[in-house]
């Protein structure tokens, strides 16, 4: 067991741990960097769209989350360049549905209000924007 006074919080934290090759500090570091951990699953799960898994082996998840996070990083780097009003995810979603469509990147995530040329169909605003 190791006890660790928290200077920030004002509390004596205990650490059970097997580890006995590193210092007390190093243990209630790794403590402390574990809520870190949790928070970036959690950011993963919210922003990600990773509904099931390729495959169940470390590899099949390490490049199914490689793939991920490439492909988030590629469209926030596209909303970026283009300065467009929509999220990450709603951009990944215009070009996700659009894929087969001749429209310009630029003109489908910086368009305000969508195309309803030559449609006889009343339809619900996919994105609503306060201003």
């Amino acid at each position: 067991m190791i006890e660790y006074y928290d200077f920030e919080s004002e509390e004596e934290l205990r650490f059970i741990t097997n580890n006995f090759e590193i210092s007390a500090l190093e243990v209630s570091n790794i403590y402390r960097n574990r809520w870190q951990i949790e928070v970036f699953f959690k950011w993963i799960k919210q922003n990600w769209t990773i509904k099931t898994l390729w495959g169940h082996t470390e590899n099949a998840v390490k490049t199914h989350l490689w793939t991920a996070l490439c492909t988030y990083l590629i469209v926030a780097r596209i909303k970026a360049t283009y300065k467009s009003p929509y999220s990450v995810t709603e951009c990944a979603t215009l070009l996700s549905v659009s894929v087969l469509e001749k429209t310009d990147i630029k003109e489908l995530l910086t368009l305000t209000e969508p195309l309803n040329q030559n449609q006889n169909v009343k339809e619900r605003n996919l994105f609503v924007f306060n201003y």
